[in-house]
């Protein structure tokens, strides 16, 4: 039978807002934690580092930017092979007695990138604030991340991608520092520009020009977590025409410059080149002539 335990290694920051436990936690490398549970349900951000999370009938493998939430009472192991820098949110029953019906989460939800790991970002950002908006916009923010995965849960199973769509998207991955049209895709996959736009809308919730964005910018927060590489080799390398652009573009998403996300990782080792926080948005770096449109 699994026992109920608190959250293993050490907890960085806390703070408690409206029924939900915020926690900044560091898990030491090489810890493995046998079949438990939590008394209370609870979302998990990784920031940095990752560690498998392994339940009955499925198994996570959690990396950076990846979102899970895990019902109250699920029995699962953890594997902290590699130690993990994570922000985790507690939901205490009475809140999610409120909700529950409407996000309609009994098992597992996992999802890597998209609209919860920057919604999840932007409260990390939030948690460092101390004024009274910081906690209503925490709330606000936590409440739509339980809706986001919500919807995910809800997606039909059987819901598969047309084979020429899902080459579309893998292209867009393979060249995301590029700026493609939609002729290059459409042209790329074989389908009319205009079928291309429409159907990735409705299968993606997005247009390609924002799923284009949310692609860089996860490729540089993974970048900026786990690699030594200057801040405007990381934009430039995402696709960002200047570092004033990606400041911008990055801030948006994340609530927080790349500067300020990679000052605020703890252990993460800092190259001699780079201030203790360095907003990138005073610094110059660019293509140079002849440099792509921004997107």
């Amino acid at each position: 039978m699994a026992s109920h335990r608190k959250f293993h290694g050490t907890t960085l920051k806390a703070r408690e807002v409206a029924g939900f436990a915020l926690k900044e936690i560091r898990h030491p490398a090489g810890v493995f934690i046998p079949k438990h549970s939590h008394k209370n349900a609870h979302v998990g951000f990784i920031l940095d580092g990752g560690f498998t999370e392994t339940f009955t009938r499925k198994t996570l493998e959690c990396r950076p930017l990846s979102v899970s939430y895990i019902a109250p009472g699920l029995p699962h192991t953890d594997d902290f092979r590699h130690g993990v820098h994570c922000l985790v949110f507690e939901i205490s029953s009475a809140r999610l007695a409120q909700i529950r019906d409407l996000a309609g989460l009994e098992e597992p939800v996992f999802v890597h990138g998209g609209r919860a790991a920057w919604l999840t970002l932007k409260m990390y950002s939030e948690a460092l604030r101390s004024d009274a908006a910081a906690a209503l916009t925490i709330e606000g923010l936590a409440l739509e991340i339980l809706a986001e995965l919500g919807h995910v849960k809800a997606e039909p199973a059987e819901k598969k991608l047309p084979r020429w769509l899902n080459q579309a998207r893998e292209l867009l991955h393979a060249r995301l520092g590029e700026n493609m049209t939609h002729e290059e895709v459409a042209d790329g996959v074989g389908v009319h520009p205009v079928y291309l736009a429409t159907l990735f809308r409705r299968h993606f919730r997005c247009t390609i020009g924002e799923y284009v964005r949310r692609l860089r910018i996860e490729f540089a927060a993974g970048e900026i977590a786990n690699s030594g590489r200057s801040l405007c080799e990381i934009g430039l390398a995402a696709g960002f025409s200047d570092q004033s652009h990606f400041s911008k573009v990055f801030k948006h998403h994340t609530g927080m410059t790349p500067g300020n996300f990679r000052a605020n990782l703890p252990g993460r080792h800092r190259p001699p080149y780079l201030r203790r926080i360095q907003d990138i948005s005073s610094t110059s770096c660019s293509r140079g002539r002849g440099e792509a449109p921004k997107q």
